[in-house]
């Protein structure tokens, strides 16, 4: 199993970012197309009803394309080799909506972690694109140049959202040398009740030849997620593997939880799936 295609946000207001340089090398180990994409649609361009049309519209769309062809001739000027497969898109679009129409060219989707801007128009929530996009999701946060793959840890929950995550991180698993999983079990439940289904996770894992596999029960702190990135700094945890919950409201992410603390705090990469 493996990625055949790989898709990564690039932003429009700043230069290319350490997120690419990962989507690339992830290129190269996996042979995959790469697609760099970027979306922008400031809202002045859309004028109210009845409004008269601004004469100078049609100029602002034409900066604005010509913007973006040069933030492509970047993008395929730094990762562009004889040997990897590069493509760019740009599109006149808010790039949540252009990146999740977009991605159904994608095996997996790379963005970065926090916004350039809070310009919804220019700038792309990643909080908001996990739940839409319908594609794992590699969030890669700021600090982070490269994706080494030796240990990774899947944060198990026995829900939808998690059997989706360690689904499509297959083909990341298999190149790992080590796999943890790890569960905090809900009030009422048992250490005994999550150690079964970990074990399950395991054997499943096991018979798709990811043999080297650890599994961890651990009682939860002030919240799971703050439980889960101590245990990822003792171990040396390169990924996160994790389910994605939570949702959208009037287009702004709601607040709360392991996905959204991971996606803040982490300091290293997570594969969510919604």
């Amino acid at each position: 199993m493996s990625y055949a295609a790989l898709m990564v946000h690039v932003d429009v207001d700043s230069e290319l970012s350490a997120r690419v340089r990962v989507a690339a090398d992830l290129a190269d180990r996996f042979r995959a197309h790469l697609i760099g994409i970027a979306g922008w649609a400031p809202s002045s361009l859309f004028p109210r009803r009845n409004a008269p049309l601004d004469p100078g519209t049609d100029r602002r769309l034409q900066d604005m394309k010509a913007a973006l062809d040069q933030k492509g001739k970047e993008f395929c000027s730094a990762v562009g080799t004889a040997k990897r497969q590069v493509e760019w898109r740009s599109v006149l679009d808010a790039p949540v909506e252009a990146v999740a129409r977009e991605a159904r060219a994608a095996d997996l989707v790379i963005v970065g972690n926090t916004r350039e801007n809070m310009d919804p128009h220019r700038a792309l929530d990643p909080n908001v694109l996990v739940l839409k996009i319908g594609r794992p999701v590699l969030v890669v946060p700021g600090a982070a140049t490269s994706l080494p793959l030796k240990r990774i840890a899947v944060a198990w929950k026995d829900t939808r959202e998690a059997r989706r995550a360690v689904s499509d991180a297959l083909p990341l698993l298999q190149q790992a040398e080590s796999v943890m999983i790890v569960e905090m079990p809900e009030p009422g439940d048992t250490d005994d009740q999550a150690a079964y289904r970990i074990k399950d996770v395991a054997q499943y894992l096991g018979r798709h030849g990811i043999d080297i596999v650890a599994e961890r029960v651990r009682p939860a702190d002030v919240t799971a997620a703050n439980s889960l990135l101590r245990l990822v700094q003792e171990e040396n945890i390169d990924l996160i593997v994790a389910g994605a919950w939570g949702h959208s409201r009037l287009g702004e992410w709601a607040y709360g939880g392991m996905t959204h603390d991971l996606m803040a705090e982490s300091k290293v990469c997570c594969l969510f799936s919604h």
